[in-house]
């Protein structure tokens, strides 16, 4: 019984900080938390089209080397 008035008491107290955190944001605070997701995401999308771009030039290079030797 101990245990579980203990875990309520934690959620409540959890509950309570988040609530006061929420309250206390304004446009600012959420402006720049949705800068800093925007530049992550667009950080992560060039990782991964660099990553592509890079493949995809890779195997032309290997192909035009393949043609080079097959021609002598």
């Amino acid at each position: 019984m101990l245990n579980q008035q203990f875990d309520l008491t934690r959620l409540a107290a959890y509950l309570g900080s988040v609530m006061a955190m929420w309250d206390g944001w304004t446009l600012a605070d959420a402006s720049i938390l949705v800068g800093i997701v925007t530049a992550l995401l667009s950080s992560v999308a060039n990782l991964v089209y660099t990553y592509r771009k890079d493949r995809r030039e890779q195997r032309a290079s290997d192909a035009a080397a393949a043609r080079l030797e097959k021609d002598q």
